[in-house]
């Protein structure tokens, strides 16, 4: 039985396209843990390198490779924050993550229909605004 092993190390990257390429090269099962697969006696063809066992030279193999997407991995988090640092200190106007989906406008058109009588299920019809955003921006405006 081949079994395949996807993994992705930025955002760009998609795991579909590997999962389809492994497909495409025999694996009937996509695993996640190689060194689950070493310890049980499990050869690993890794598509472009080729295979590699529980011997030293394969665990050599596959531990400088580990190694590099782990520094891969590092230094897309440091190219990050570094991105994140220096549009704090020369943005004002900087928020860190997901912008808010409705305007402060959307939120208090919806808070007087709450005022008024209406429902949470009522305004999430009428405005699209979900419940939940509508109980967690009314908390604020409370405040």
């Amino acid at each position: 039985m081949k079994i395949g092993y996807a993994r992705v190390s930025t955002f760009e990257q998609k795991l579909e396209s590997q999962i389809e390429v492994l497909k495409e090269g025999g694996a009937e099962e996509i695993l996640e843990i190689v060194q689950l697969l070493f310890n049980r006696g499990v050869k690993v063809h890794i598509l472009n390198i080729g295979l590699i066992d529980n011997t030293p030279t394969g665990q050599l193999i596959f531990i400088v490779l580990s190694a590099f997407a782990q520094f891969e991995r590092v230094l897309i988090v440091t190219r990050t924050q570094e991105g994140k640092n220096f549009v704090k200190i020369h943005d004002p106007n900087f928020k860190e993550g997901r912008p808010q989906k409705f305007t402060e406008e959307q939120i208090q058109f919806a808070y007087e229909l709450k005022q008024q009588g209406m429902t949470y299920k009522m305004i999430e019809r009428k405005t699209g605004i979900s419940i939940a955003t509508q109980k967690r921006r009314f908390r604020a405006i409370k405040k």
